[in-house]
This record gives structure tokens, sequence and C-alpha cells, in this order.
């Protein structure tokens, strides 16, 4: 016994039709399995049981989604946290770099201000060096002659 007829669609409403008699030109045709005999128990429990399983996949499926979405939201917060960390770091790198890049130029003007008065210490004993030697030179005349021989005129 055949269980299913076959459906055509109809542009004014579905037409139930059991044989295979010419179509008009241009209409789709469109195949319906139609139960000819009423589900039985046995049937219905199988549908349950199917329709359990689904949603105790569905409830598995939505557990591990959760389950994922509260690690992705521990490693966002661990990644924050990790930012955070290195930018106080990196803030802190740059304080020090500016402590140092102040203290060298504290060091950098001693040592320019210690060259200047070590110059100006060279400067004077120059000059003095030169007085020394000038008056050494008027006050102690040799002779030309004398420098010669190496004797003193006395």
């Amino acid at each position: 016994m055949d269980q299913s007829r076959r459906i055509e669609s109809d542009p004014v409403g579905p037409a139930v039709s059991g044989e295979d008699d010419a179509r008009p030109a241009g209409r789709a045709e469109a195949k319906v399995v139609v139960l000819g005999s009423v589900a039985t128990g046995a049937k219905w429990s199988s549908l349950l049981d199917r329709v359990r399983g689904a949603a105790h996949y569905i409830r598995e499926v939505e557990d591990r989604a959760q389950d994922y979405e509260i690690r992705v939201q521990e490693l966002v917060e661990q990644v924050r946290a990790d930012l955070r960390d290195a930018d106080a770091k990196v803030r802190a790198a740059e304080q020090r770099t500016d402590a140092a890049q102040a203290e060298a130029a504290l060091l950098i003007r001693a040592a320019d201000e210690r060259a200047r008065l070590a110059e100006e210490r060279a400067a004077s004993a120059e000059e003095w060096l030169r007085r020394i030697s000038e008056t050494i030179e008027s006050e102690f005349v040799v002779e030309p002659a004398a420098r010669r021989t190496g004797t003193s005129g006395s």
C-alpha cells in the first residue's frame, strides 16, 4: 500500500493529485511526502527521545560556549592587567631615564665649570710663568760674550 501522494503547487492554492497529469508550462513542481498512517506510540516516544537528545546536546553546547566565554573574559582581563603592568613599567623607566638625563646634565655642567676653572688657572699659571721668565731674563742678564765662553765677567 502506497502511503504517500504527490502534491503539486498551484498558483491559487495547493492541489492534491494522485496521478501524473500534464501540468501547465512554467509551473514549478513541489514534492511533499504525506504520511498516510497515524504515528504510533513508539514513533512519538522515539520523537520525544530525539527532542530530549537534541535539547541535551544544545545545553552541552551552550555550557561549553559559556565556559569558553568565561575563559575568554579571564584572558581579556589578564591581558588588560598585563598591559597596565607594562604601562606602569614603561612610565617608571621613563621617569628613571628623565632622572638620569637630569643628573647627567648636572654632572656635565659641573664638569664644564671645573674645566673652565682649570683653564683659568692654567692661563693664570702661564701668565705667572711668563712674568717669572721675563724677570729672570731681565734681572740676571748674561752678556753675549760670556754666554759663548760660559764664564761670567767678574
